[in-house]
């Protein structure tokens, strides 16, 4: 038996030693880095009491509890292998465990993401962008902050992203785009109505449209010039929050980005170092 099944059934235990067992279950990430004089503070019991425990669970004594417990968890969290991205975590699960959880959905999705994410529409996605005379992306909702934070790249590199922030604004700009344009629109279910409105106007204008969804088929998908592939792991409504897509969808845009910066990179980089010298110049200090 595990240490903290033991713990768990508590065969045997009296009153305090119950009490101590229980406190080690909650906080069993925390006792590892405990001293024995720690632990019998937090758990207003005794060194004797501690140790009593660890042997009543055949173990020699608190460090080699303490040794025992830490690879009993480190096996615990390796094992941590399926985990349903919609609700990953509960609320008995330990912090260290929802870390683990966590990165297991995240490490999931990147994972598929990269996998059907090729160098070919890497490559038509870049061309799209770079021949483009104006540039755009639309996103709603949870996605907006992905939009942001690539507009923000894209800043840095001197190269102009529309990014409206109001939803009649949105299709007051898509109207504006013409053939030579180019947009980026981000819908990871593929179904959003108001993504979808702003792709018809884009098509009706002959703009090019860059699409990153988890549903290639989708009728947004489907009035779009290059697909940019995520994978598909959470449901539309019920989740706690959109961490799969949302890692996913900030992995395209982040490549996307390195990609473009690649595109021109000694141009990129000399920009940059401007600016950063431009920045770093006494005459901007606040002191």
């Amino acid at each position: 038996m595990t240490i903290i099944s033991q713990l768990s059934a508590a065969k045997n235990f009296n009153g305090s030693e119950k009490q101590l067992a229980a406190y080690i279950i909650k906080h069993k990430e925390t006792v590892i880095d405990q001293s024995i004089q720690d632990l019998a503070t937090a758990t207003f019991s005794s060194t004797s009491t501690i140790v009593r425990l660890c042997r009543k669970i055949g173990l020699k004594g608190y460090k080699d509890f303490k040794i025992k417990l830490s690879a009993e968890l480190q096996r615990h969290y390796q094992d941590i292998s399926t985990v349903d991205p919609d609700f990953p975590f509960t609320e008995d699960d330990s912090n260290k465990e929802i870390s683990q959880k966590l990165f297991r959905v995240m490490d999931t999705s990147l994972k598929q993401t990269n996998d059907l994410l090729t160098n070919e529409l890497l490559e038509r996605a870049v061309r799209e962008i770079l021949q483009a005379k104006k540039l755009g992306i639309f996103a709603y909702g949870d996605t907006y902050i992905s939009a942001l934070s690539f507009q923000n790249k894209l800043m840095k590199i001197d190269h102009e992203i529309n990014l409206p922030t109001l939803t009649d604004e949105s299709k007051f700009l898509a109207a504006n785009f013409k053939p030579a344009d180019c947009a980026i629109l981000i819908s990871y279910s593929g179904r959003s109505k108001s993504t979808y409105q702003i792709a018809k106007i884009l098509r009706l204008n002959g703009c090019r449209i860059i699409t990153i969804t988890s549903d290639s088929q989708s009728e947004i998908a489907k009035l779009s010039d290059v697909i940019l592939p995520i994978a598909s792991s959470e449901s539309e409504a019920l989740k706690i929050s959109p961490f799969a897509s949302q890692v996913a969808i900030e992995y395209v845009l982040n490549t996307l980005y390195a990609c473009l910066f690649v595109a021109n990179y000694d141009v990129n980089q000399r920009h940059r170092l401007a600016s950063e010298k431009l920045f770093s110049d006494s005459r901007f200090s606040d002191k």
